[in-house]
């Protein structure tokens, strides 16, 4: 059966056909490919003395029955045999060449030389192992490896052939006299050897040991591997070069042939038809001459010479066209087209081998090097190229047009036609007039040719490649599909393996690729349902194929590509197949290399599940990580403008984190993910996908119901050292396949990844307190950092003690820890409120793993005690001990004080690294009103030098309430009861203020600091603490928050002078007023005398003043009448003694009344003008009655 050759050109017409045989069975494929390819690198040949370049086509497989249409075309015709074979012995060699004597007789018709390459013995025909260790040479040099020599090559001559045994002589002889060949070949051949064998290069190369057989037109060539075949390369192109002077003489030979002595060349199927006709007819001459016209073109195309091809089809074109010889006809306008494209398109010179100019080269050598080549490499000699009949561009598609036209007339030219489709095509091709290819390659379909299913296969392929070449991608793959199909019907040996590639290759007509980017957009992408079908197929081919972890690759692809255009029905029955392919082989996340070089990447399940949500969650923010001392106001900062870009811009993709994650600790990221199906959706594994920082996985394995909607979904990890830590997305284990998704693929999310600073490790602690916790809180300071809380009730003035524990429960030793305090109102007001020890926590420093540190926190109810109503105490009016008449509910109520106890602390790598974490103890106390001070006074005492502080308190508690001072003294106050409590003092020597307060009437409520230091000085003296007893509570009274006048701090304050006033030998001491008798004689004695020597007394004067009230009037009356004095009212005095001086004198009253001593102590000047003057106060006051 003829065989079509798809891979033919217009080119080939010009080329010699040498077939190339594997022979023997000892040489290994391997090594005949190599041989192969270099072999093939001898494509073309320049004849030596002509301007012509022969070409040749090398084919290692060739049927019988395409070389009986050598008559027809010649190029169809085998010129040339190369056996390639492989022995090691003599009897190796034997059947070697009687295997390759079979091959020749089969192609005997046609062969004008050949050639046999023996591999595995030396280069003079003997075995490997017979090789002499050491030859000597008459000049006493060495030669070594089959006759090559270290010295001068002068000798060369006297080896060749010296290797040959007897043996072997007698054997080649045997097979020489059993060889038949044609005169006219073998002479002409053995010619051709004969004059390579005595060229004088072949006597001075040592390895061109071979073995000629004159008789039958062949030559042995030994070579002990393909690495020693320096000389291969020359000896193709002399054994090319005989085969163009066997065809040249053909060609003269035919071309003076005589007119009667014309034979009638036939097609091989036109034997039979012209068995018995008469050949002497007029119409079968003329056949004859236009048949041998077509037949010289032929030659004149593989001799070179185009521009006589073109003359000769001409002329053969003109004698046939008359005797509707129409197969003919089409052969002539094949060949006139195919000499016209070389003519017009003329191809590049095939790369040989270079040689190295620097070897010497003898003269008329076969192989030597022209100096003067062929101007244009299709072997057209010069004058031809200006010769006329070359047809136009669009005419050589006419031609083939016509040629094609005629072949289809005949059912047994089916090959040559569709031949001539392929070379009409790739013609086009090169004209690149893609839509006439398509009309070419059209009619290959509609051929009708019995073929079997490996050339099916090679001609739906070569299809697909000139589809792909002109452009036709959807038929190109439409081929490729075709012939992938037809590998796997009954009968084929190619089988699923190459079903599987040639799929692959037919992706990109159906927009199928396996680069993600490329195949999901949001638009459709070709057909789904074709697509659908390609990948099915390609699933199939892969399972049968033998390569499961393919199948589940592709599998995977389908799922993830095609999901959207899916139905329910096909998204189940695909997921149920996914999971019997995964599991016999589990899917990977890692490219796959196919056989043919193509890489497979991985295809990652983001549809199953889907994430619509990916955050990364900052650490609490009592774990979150602070850089110590860190000075955030920058001081004198210096703004510089520069247009210049200095620096790469932070990617948008990657957002900006607020916040570091801690070595060693666990952290999360928070996913939504969900399940689109309508069956539940296991999910055995699902991670963080992470580069950077080595990280520890804590994967989850939620289980999705069927058609969920978001389910969050926590990512956990520890990263194991300290640096910068990048998040390129999760990894999934879905339905058997593991899948690494990145951030980068996920469009819907944003950010291509995340990166995260991981500082060294820290310690952690819980901190915990021994009051009961607080049900709410509002926010203080930065809560964010609080991890537990407390709550206390106290009233005001009340303490109590909470201890506070904190517990180390990390694997790092705190070395360093602060308490401090943060509290809405000012920090004085804290350090009041609450206290602690600082020793008591630095003696229990270093805190080791899994150890506690306590102290104890003292908790004040503090309070300003005064009435929430008092604005301005009316200081001159005496304090009246009167019950209060607001009711409970117009009290105050509770004051409620909230603070952070805030606890830094750090310890190993990140104490090292300047990190710290903070944790808060929230504290929110409620205090309580317990008592008010409703009005305050200074009173004298019995003593002069004390005085009474008089406070009016009200119980604004519900409980009944004990109230002590003065060491021994107590009241009961009932509630909402008010009472007065005098407290008696010593007077005191009061400090002296910076700057003397006017008092203003505002309120009192919430002041941080005592008004002034005469009242802190007060409030040390004054000690009143009360308790209720049916609470079990006591308290302390403080009243640093008083506000004192100057009248009240005079009286308080140590006088300059001291009085003392009689009346009749009794002591004045107010508020009791002494009562006298109209006439009655009263004696006032007056006692003065210096307390403090802060004065420097000059003259003085002493004056005793009385007058009388008058309630009516408000006003003092004339008491001329009323009162009588006997003795001075005035008294003075140039110096005075130290202890001060004594003045008396009486009065008879007249009238009753109340009358008023008022005694007064003046400093006079140098001029007797009052300069200071001291009262005794409080004035003195006498009520007379009848």
């Amino acid at each position: 059966m003829s065989l079509v050759d798809y891979s033919q050109t217009a080119e080939d017409h010009q080329t010699l056909l040498v077939l190339v045989r594997h022979t023997g069975s000892s040489l290994a494929p391997q090594s005949f490919n190599n041989a192969w390819d270099h072999i093939r690198r001898v494509s073309s040949v320049h004849v030596p003395g002509q301007k012509r370049d022969v070409y040749v086509r090398y084919k290692r497989g060739y049927p019988i029955e395409n070389n009986e249409w050598g008559d027809f075309q010649a190029h169809r015709k085998v010129l040339g045999l190369i056996s390639i074979g492989k022995c090691s012995s003599h009897e190796e060699f034997e059947k070697l060449f009687e295997s390759y004597k079979g091959v020749k007789k089969e192609y005997s018709s046609t062969i004008y030389n050949s050639r046999l390459l023996v591999f595995g013995m030396n280069k003079d025909g003997s075995p490997l192992e017979e090789e002499p260790a050491q030859e000597k040479l008459d000049n006493g040099e060495e030669v070594k490896d089959g006759g090559e020599k270290h010295g001068d090559n002068r000798n060369d001559s006297k080896i060749v052939g010296s290797g040959l045994t007897d043996q072997m002589n007698e054997n080649m002889k045997s097979v020489a006299d059993k060889s038949k060949q044609g005169k006219a070949a073998a002479s002409t051949t053995a010619e051709v050897v004969k004059s390579g064998q005595q060229h004088p290069t072949a006597t001075k190369r040592s390895h061109s040991n071979s073995l000629t057989k004159e008789s039958t037109g062949a030559e042995v060539v030994f070579y002990p591997d393909l690495e020693h075949a320096e000389d291969l390369e020359e000896r193709l192109k002399e054994f090319v070069t005989s085969l163009f002077f066997v065809l040249e003489g053909k060609r003269l030979d035919r071309s003076f042939e005589r007119t009667e002595r014309l034979q009638l060349l036939c097609a091989p199927h036109e034997k039979k038809v012209y068995v018995g006709i008469d050949t002497d007819s007029k119409s079968v001459k003329k056949k004859c001459m236009g048949r041998l016209r077509k037949h010289l073109g032929d030659l004149c195309l593989q001799a070179g010479m185009p521009g006589e091809a073109i003359l000769h089809y001409q002329t053969g074109l003109d004698v046939l066209r008359n005797l509707n010889d129409f197969l003919w006809m089409a052969g002539c306008y094949e060949g006139l087209s195919a000499a016209s494209v070389i003519l017009k398109y003329p191809r590049s010179q095939a790369a040989t081998l270079k040689r190295n100019l620097s070897f010497n080269v003898v003269k008329g050598s076969a192989i030597n090097i022209h100096t003067k080549s062929s101007t244009y490499v299709n072997g057209l000699d010069v004058p031809d190229r200006t010769g006329t009949g070359v047809l136009h561009p669009d005419d050589i598609i006419d031609k083939y047009e016509e040629a094609i036209k005629h072949y289809s007339k005949f059912k047994n030219a089916a090959m040559i036609e569709m031949e001539a489709s392929f070379k009409a095509c790739r013609v086009l091709i090169m004209q690149r007039k893609y839509l006439q290819a398509s009309d070419f390659l059209q009619n290959v379909v509609y051929i009708n040719l019995t073929s079997s299913e490996e050339d099916k296969i090679n001609r739906y392929s070569t299809l697909a490649s000139l589809y792909s070449q002109i452009g036709f991608q959807r038929k190109a793959s439409f081929f490729k599909r075709v012939a992938a199909m037809q590998c796997v019907t009954h009968g084929t040996s190619t089988g699923w393996h190459q079903c599987y590639y040639l799929l692959l290759q037919a992706l990109g007509g159906y927009n199928l690729s396996f680069d993600i980017k490329e195949f999901i957009k949001d638009h459709a992408n070709g057909w789904p349902v074709l697509q659908f079908r390609v990948l099915h197929e390609l699933v199939y081919s892969a399972r049968r194929m033998g390569n499961p972890q393919l199948a589940v690759r592709h599998m995977t692809f389908l799922l993830h590509t095609m999901y959207q255009h899916l139905t329910e029905e096909e998204r189940r029955e695909t997921i149920t197949t996914l999971e019997g392919l995964t599991a016999r082989c589990e899917g990977t996340c890692h490219s796959l290399a196919l056989e043919n070089g193509m890489i497979l990447p991985p295809v990652a399940l983001t549809r199953l599940p889907s994430v619509k949500f990916f955050k990364v969650v900052a650490p609490a923010p009592h774990l979150q990580p602070v850089k110590i001392n860190c000075d955030t106001t920058s001081k004198h900062e210096i703004f510089i403008y520069t247009p210049l870009f200095l620096g790469e811009e932070k990617s948008s993709d990657s957002p900006e984190l607020d916040f570091q994650w801690v070595e060693g600790d666990t952290c999360e990221v928070q996913i939504q993910v969900l399940n689109p199906l309508k069956d539940e959706l296991k999910i055995q594994y699902i991670g963080l996908l992470t580069d950077g920082v080595e990280m520890e996985q804590f994967p989850a394995n939620p289980t999705l119901p069927p058609e969920s909607g978001p389910i969050h979904v926590k990512l956990l990890g520890q990263p194991k050292a300290a640096g910068q830590l990048r998040i390129l997305g999760y990894c999934t284990h879905v339905l058997g396949v593991r899948s690494n998704c990145k951030l980068k693929d996920l469009r819907q999310l944003g950010h291509t990844h995340f990166e995260v600073d991981v500082v060294p490790s820290l310690p952690q602690v819980t901190l915990e307190s021994s009051l009961p916790k607080s049900v709410s809180f509002t926010s203080v300071g930065n809560s964010a950092n609080v991890v537990s809380s407390a709550s206390a009730l106290l009233y005001a003035g009340q303490s109590l003690e909470c201890m506070t524990t904190l517990h180390n429960i990390s694997d790092i030793t705190v070395e360093k820890l602060d308490v401090a305090l943060t509290q809405k109102i000012d920090n004085d007001f804290c350090s009041r409120m609450f206290t602690w020890c600082k020793d008591n926590i630095k003696s229990q420093l270093p805190l080791q793993p899994a150890n506690q540190l306590c102290f104890s926190l003292c908790i004040y109810g503090f309070s300003d005690f005064l009435s929430p109503d008092l604005l301005s105490p009316d200081f001159s009016s005496p304090c009246r001990s009167t019950k209060s008449t607001r009711s409970r509910s117009d009290s105050l109520d509770s004051k409620v004080i909230e603070a952070l106890l805030t606890v830094k602390y750090s310890g190993g790598k990140g104490l090292q690294a300047g990190y710290c974490r903070h944790c808060s103890l929230a504290l929110m106390v409620d205090v309580l009103p317990s008592l008010y001070i409703t009005r305050w006074d200074v009173l004298p005492a019995k003593s002069v030098d004390h005085c009474y502080l008089v406070f009016d308190l009200v119980n604004v508690s519900s409980h009944e309430m004990i109230i002590n001072y003065d060491t021994d003294k107590k009241i009961i106050i009932e509630p909402q009861q008010s009472r007065r409590l005098p407290v008696e003092i010593r007077r005191q020597e009061l400090p002296v203020e910076e700057k003397p307060e006017v008092y203003q009437f505002v309120s009192y409520r919430f002041l941080c600091e005592p008004t002034n230091k005469c009242s802190q000085l007060l409030a040390s003296l004054v000690d009143i603490r009360w308790s209720i007893p049916s609470t079990k509570v006591c308290g302390k009274v403080g009243i640093e928050y008083l506000k004192w006048t100057k009248e009240h701090l005079k009286q308080i304050q140590v006088a300059t002078v001291n009085w003392e006033v009689r009346l009749n030998g009794q002591l004045y001491l107010p508020p009791d007023i002494p009562a006298f008798q109209i006439g009655d004689l009263v004696n006032l004695d007056v006692m003065f005398r210096r307390s403090r020597d802060v004065l420097d007394w000059t003259s003085s004067k002493l004056s005793v003043m009385i007058t009388q009230d008058a309630p009516a009037t408000s006003s003092v009356c004339d008491i001329s009448d009323s009162v009588s004095c006997l003795g001075l009212l005035t008294s003075y005095y140039r110096q005075i003694p130290e202890d001060g001086f004594h003045h008396t004198c009486a009065f008879i009253f007249h009238v009753s009344g109340l009358f008023t001593i008022d005694c007064r102590f003046s400093l006079l000047d140098a001029d007797h003008v009052v300069h200071t003057t001291f009262r005794c106060l409080p004035v003195a006051q006498v009520l007379v009655s009848n």
